[in-house]
C-alpha cells in the first residue's frame, strides 16, 4: 500500500474509498514526514568512499630483459602502479616497494573501487596527507605469473623475479623519480618476498615490513599439503590438474578450497624447488600418488623459511642492517601465518635482533589495519637518509627497462 493510502485507524473517513485525511501524527510540524529516513551524508568519511588518486597516480609499462624467455613463457612487459606523494613532488622523498600476496598485482590494487572499504593506495595516501606518514613515492609491480604468482625470488621453474625487482625496477623507479631512502612492504607472499630480498641483497632497504609474511613453513604450508595430493589424484596428477584450470579458470574455486590449495602447492614447489636442469619443471615435497613425503625436497623449501635464515649468521647481518624490521599478523589468520610470524619474531629477538612486532584482530584478508600500523614507521625510517640515498644495485647503474604510459 503506497503512503498516499494509509489510515489512522481513528482517522474520519468521506464516501467510501476516499482517501483518509492526512493527521497531525504521520506530518510534522514543518511539513517533513516523521518516517522518512534521510541518509546522512554529511557523515561520508574517505575511509569508506575514498578519494579518486587519478592525479597522482598513474599505471606503467616496463619492459624487462632478465624476463624475456622466462620458463612459463609469461609477458616481459610489466605494468607497475606508482602513487606519487600528495604534494605532487616526488624528488628527495623515499620510495616504497609494495609487493602484493599471491595473485595480486600492484595495478590491480590501485584500480580497485569497493564502496565501504579503502584500497591499499587509498591508505597510504590518506596517511600521508593526514600527517601520520611522511611523503614517499609507492611503486608496486605486477608480477603474476602462469602459477598465479611467484614469491620473488630467482627460479628455475618460473623465472628471475629477484634479478627483475633489483636490478631493473628499482633503478628505472629511482632514478625517474628522484627518490631517497627506500622502504619495501610486502602481503603474504609479499611478506615472504621483501624479507627475501633484505636476506639477498644486504643494505638494500633502510626498512622492511611483512603483513601476514609466509614464515614458519611448517605452519603456513604443510596444512595445505594433503588437500593439494587429493586435488591432484582427482585429476591424474598436477600436470593434468595445471592443464584444466588453463583449459578452464573455473576450476579454482577460491583460497579455501582444494583447488586453491593445489595451485598454492604448485607455486610454492616451482619457487624453492625447481628442476634447474629443467627449466620449467619443478618438484614436490610429497608423492602426488601414495602422499608419501619427501624430506629432501622439504629441506629445499626450508632454506628459504626466514625462520631458517635468520637463525644463520649471514641472516642475522643482513637483518641487522635495517633500520627497521616491523612484523605484523592477524591472530586468526587462516594459514596461521600470525603463529609463523611469532616463531620467527622469537628466532630474531633470541639471535640479537630489534623487531617490532603487532598482532592485530581479524583473518589472513583482513589486510588494511596491518597496513596502518607498518607503512608510517617504514617511511619514517628512510626518509631522512644519507643525500645520494639509492641502494646499491642503483648506485652508478643503468635502469634496462624501457617504460611507455597506459
Amino acid at each position: 500500500m503506497g503512503d498516499s493510502e494509509r489510515r489512522t485507524p481513528d482517522a474520519p473517513t468521506g464516501r467510501a474509498g476516499d482517501a483518509a485525511a492526512p493527521s497531525a501524527e504521520t506530518v510534522a510540524p514543518s511539513g517533513r514526514a516523521t518516517d522518512a529516513i534521510h541518509v546522512p551524508l554529511a557523515r561520508k568519511g574517505e575511509r569508506s568512499f575514498g578519494p579518486s588518486l587519478d592525479a597522482r597516480s598513474e599505471v606503467l609499462e616496463h619492459e624487462s630483459s632478465v624476463l624475456k624467455d622466462n620458463p612459463l613463457g609469461d609477458p616481459s612487459r610489466r605494468a607497475v602502479a606508482v602513487l606519487k606523494p600528495p604534494s605532487g613532488r616526488t624528488e628527495g622523498r623515499p620510495l616504497l616497494l609494495f609487493l602484493p600476496g599471491f595473485l595480486g598485482a600492484g595495478p590491480a590494487e590501485l584500480r580497485q573501487r569497493t564502496p565501504f572499504q579503502e584500497n591499499r593506495f587509498q591508505l597510504f595516501d590518506r596517511l600521508m596527507r593526514s600527517g601520520a606518514a611522511p611523503e614517499a613515492t609507492v611503486i608496486s609491480p605486477d608480477c603474476t605469473t602462469s602459477l598465479g604468482g611467484n614469491q620473488y625470488l630467482n627460479s628455475a621453474a618460473i623465472g628471475r623475479y629477484d634479478d627483475y625487482l633489483v636490478r631493473e625496477l628499482l633503478p628505472w623507479a629511482q632514478e625517474r623519480y628522484g627518490t631517497r631512502g627506500l622502504a619495501a612492504l610486502g602481503q603474504s607472499s609479499g611478506g615472504f618476498g621483501v624479507l627475501h630480498l633484505a636476506f639477498e641483497h644486504p643494505g638494500l632497504f633502510g626498512a622492511v615490513g611483512t603483513s601476514a609474511g609466509d614464515v614458519g613453513f611448517e605452519y603456513t604450508y604443510l596444512p595445505e599439503f594433503g588437500r593439494a595430493a587429493r586435488e591432484y589424484q582427482k585429476y591424474g596428477g598436477p600436470e593434468r590438474f595445471l592443464a584444466a584450470l588453463f583449459e578452464d579458470p573455473d576450476v579454482l574455486k577460491g583460497p579455501f578450497a582444494p583447488s586453491g590449495a593445489a595451485l598454492l602447492t604448485a607455486a610454492m614447489a616451482a619457487s624453492y624447488s625447481p628442476i634447474d636442469a629443467e627449466p620449467g619443471a619443478f618438484e614436490l615435497p610429497f608423492d602426488w600418488r601414495t602422499a608419501e613425503f619427501r624430506p629432501k625436497v622439504w629441506a629445499r623449501w626450508k632454506r628459504f623459511d626466514p625462520v631458517e635464515r635468520v637463525a644463520t649468521p649471514e641472516g642475522r647481518s643482513a637483518l641487522g642492517r635495517l633500520r627497521r624490521l616491523h612484523v605484523t599478523a592477524s591472530r586468526g589468520d587462516e594459514w596461521a601465518l600470525d603463529e609463523g610470524s611469532r616463531w620467527f619474531v622469537a628466532v630474531a629477538r633470541r639471535h640479537g635482533l630489534t623487531v617490532v612486532h603487532d598482532e592485530l584482530e581479524g583473518g589472513h584478508f583482513d589486510r588494511n589495519p596491518r597496513f596502518e600500523a607498518l607503512f608510517p614507521g617504514l617511511v619514517r625510517s628512510v626518509a631522512d637518509d644519507a643525500p645520494d640515498g639509492r641502494s646499491g644495485a642503483a648506485r652508478g647503474g643503468r635502469s634496462d627497462g624501457a617504460t611507455t604510459g597506459r
